[in-house]
């Protein structure tokens, strides 16, 4: 008979574990560039390595604690969650549209709820190896060191994570605004004061932020919808109405600059349009391909730096990748040729809100 009672450390070791492996998968088809995309929904995009990581994940877990009840992005909801003691709550990668764009900012996100609580989580970004991950009554962590939010009590000129088009239209305070795609990344950004806050207009479902609650709650972060309520993981439905993520006095005036700027009852006003994200054009993402021979081709060291063929720069991943692939069919009889695409825009831009830095 399995355990009923099992601890939530010991949860969280399996979550880790798990999240690991899974985190391998994605990063595999990230590097690879050759996932297969397609519309779930309008402008809800999922991939081959979405699908991959899922099955992944619901094999292992459920395998482990076949007791616990499910809910996935990528799994159709049979409600398990509602009648089981603990579930799982699981994005097997939040932030599919970096993933697509080659953006080293999507993430794997696990957690385990009890009545309709996170009690244990792991958010982990693969590309940059960062296991934010907490446990009830345990505190929270990242890659092992212990977290908490930064000290910054003014809205103007705090480190704001969202879309700086949005705040502009609602008139908020200068703020440095930087963007990341996946939810669950910002939140946990703000648990370990790598920025001062997020705040996300739209609503989000309880896969997107199950694990990153319980990970900015240990930190010492508050994290609520845009009404200041917390989050509850064991009802019919399984949208939140969006969020706010700061230390806590910070988090109360966000919360009075939401009600400034508009209420959830004037959902024109405050949800967040396809206009705030970007320009219509579209973005440009440099990269930069380069290849020759190297010393050893299973490392990185050219022979002769002097010989390095530049190949070209491009706008976006998929001609860079078109443009990789037909330098190094040239080379197929020489192992020691190779060629590589370089994410330029990382570099230039590395947190993606158009200052350079």
């Amino acid at each position: 008979m399995p355990n009923q009672d099992v601890p939530n450390k010991d949860d969280l070791l399996l979550l880790i574990e798990t999240a690991l492996v899974a985190g391998g998968i994605a990063r595999d088809y990230y590097e690879r560039g050759d996932a297969k995309v397609w519309d779930k929904s309008e402008n809800h995009p999922v991939t081959e390595a979405d699908i991959a990581v899922n099955n992944y994940l619901e094999k292992t877990l459920q395998a482990a604690r076949p007791q616990y009840g499910w809910l996935s992005e990528e799994t159709q909801d049979d409600a398990s969650r509602l009648g089981a003691k603990r579930s799982f709550v699981v994005d097997p990668i939040d932030g599919t549209r970096a993933f697509i764009d080659a953006k080293p900012h999507f993430t794997i996100c696990v957690a385990v709820i009890e009545k309709g609580v996170a009690v244990a989580g792991v958010v982990y970004n693969p590309i940059l190896d960062e296991m934010f991950e907490a446990w009830l009554g345990g505190g929270a962590r990242l890659n092992g060191v212990a977290i908490k939010p930064s000290g910054h009590a003014t809205i103007a000129d705090c480190s704001m994570i969202g879309y700086p088009r949005k705040f502009k239209r609602l008139g908020w305070p200068d703020m440095r605004v930087s963007i990341r795609n996946s939810v669950a990344y910002r939140i946990v950004m703000v648990a370990a004061g790598l920025r001062d806050a997020t705040v996300v207009f739209t609503p989000k479902s309880d896969w997107d932020l199950a694990a990153a609650d319980i990970i900015a709650r240990e930190a010492g972060a508050i994290v609520t919808d845009l009404d200041g309520k917390a989050f509850h993981y064991a009802k019919d439905g399984v949208k939140e109405n969006g969020v706010i993520c700061a230390s806590p006095r910070l988090h109360a005036l966000l919360l009075r600059q939401v009600k400034v700027a508009g209420t959830p009852s004037k959902p024109n006003q405050l949800e967040t349009k396809m206009s705030d994200h970007k320009n219509k054009s579209p973005e440009q993402l440099l990269h930069i391909v380069i290849g020759g021979e190297l010393i050893d081709p299973m490392k990185t060291e050219f022979k002769d730096l002097s010989k390095v063929e530049y190949v070209g720069a491009y706008p976006n991943y998929e001609k860079a990748r078109n443009a990789w692939k037909n330098a190094a069919q040239r080379t197929v009889d020489n192992a020691h040729m190779r060629f590589f695409i370089l994410h330029a825009h990382h570099l230039i831009d590395p947190d993606n809100d158009g200052v350079i830095g």
